[in-house]
């Protein structure tokens, strides 16, 4: 399985210090997710290989429907949830707010992963065409939030053109990742932006191919490192219980280390079980998408120059608003 530069975690390290458990009392912590969605499986892994346990965390899971990518932000800022693995700009926006307002940014990202995440697939049929001679067709393309990572990958590469989305005839329609295939053989959709599962799921049926997907370098070599989901907390939580959130942060590392040494079989299985999906999909996704964190400066730098502001341009977001008041990198896996 090839393995993206920024989550480059050596193998060897893999299971490191999970040999017994901590010398940590037992904290509660109550960590939000998109579920079932593949892009937040790090969380069942270190669920299923007790990674949270031995870092000594109790966690009580605050599951949120795929596509509904602003409720797990909004669960953070009401105190209903401690961190969050959902979408990277959804923290932008809700950081935005306050920052514009005169307040302390509440929420933080302060790891990320899935890498090479965004898939643009189109009918069949559309198959030899330029995004030139796209542009002036009149064409439908599924989305599952208005405010998709995807989209805001796409309108970052798009600025890079000097070209913009209201350049193109297209029209954005919101639908949920497990309609997107059927709404696309229907000939409803003539393409989607969505995850390495959908894009699988659409080559599997033949009923559409990859059109772009940053993890080729298709949306520019930076857009290859650029971390599509975000793990993020609250502040105040996080200044509260700055060992808590650093013993969070390396159970998800764990459980990355876990999946580089495991059996793929038995990733397979686990990615399964969460996505809901049948495991010979997973073995076909497989290859594409890594479900790893490991966010290295480099890249939430990435992140911050390339959506950030592409966000800015749209107005999306204050121009007020700082790399620091989104991102927190205190938590980020130590150099050796």
């Amino acid at each position: 399985m090839k393995r993206r530069s920024v989550l480059a975690i050596p193998a060897a390290a893999a299971l490191s210090g999970l040999g017994g458990a901590r010398s940590h009392a037992t904290d509660r912590i109550r960590v939000g997710m998109l579920k079932p969605n593949i892009v937040t499986v790090i969380y069942w892994i270190a669920v299923k290989t007790d990674t949270f346990a031995k870092n000594g965390l109790d966690v009580v899971e605050k599951p949120f429907p795929s596509g509904q990518t602003s409720v797990g932000v909004e669960q953070v800022l009401r105190g209903d949830t401690d961190f969050c693995l959902g979408a990277t700009g959804e923290v932008a926006h809700v950081d935005s707010r306050y920052v514009e307002a005169g307040k302390p940014s509440p929420v933080a990202l302060l790891e990320g992963g899935v890498v090479g995440g965004t898939f643009f697939c189109l009918r069949d049929d559309l198959r030899g065409k330029s995004l030139d001679e796209l542009r002036g067709m009149k064409l439908r393309i599924g989305l599952s939030n208005p405010s998709s990572y995807h989209l805001i990958l796409f309108r970052a590469f798009l600025r890079s053109r000097g070209q913009t989305t209201d350049d193109f005839q297209w029209r954005f329609l919101t639908i949920g990742g497990p309609e997107m295939l059927p709404a696309m053989v229907s000939h409803q959709l003539d393409g989607f932006m969505h995850d390495a599962l959908t894009a699988t799921l659409a080559l599997r049926a033949k009923a559409g191919f990859v059109f772009m997907s940053n993890d080729r370098g298709d949306m520019g070599p930076e857009a290859k490192s650029l971390p599509g989901t975000g793990v993020y907390g609250s502040r105040p939580f996080m200044e509260a219980h700055p060992d808590v959130t650093k013993r969070f942060a390396q159970s998800l590392r764990d459980a990355s280390d876990a999946f580089s040494a495991a059996p793929r079989a038995d990733m397979v299985a686990m990615m399964a079980e969460w996505s809901r999906q049948d495991p010979a999909v997973i073995d076909d996704l497989y290859d594409r998408f890594d479900p790893r964190v490991g966010m290295t400066p480099q890249a939430a730098q990435a992140w911050w120059s390339i959506l950030g502001s592409a966000m800015v341009a749209r107005g999306e977001i204050s121009p007020k608003l700082t790399f620091t008041d989104v991102f927190d990198l205190n938590y980020l896996r130590p150099r050796s």
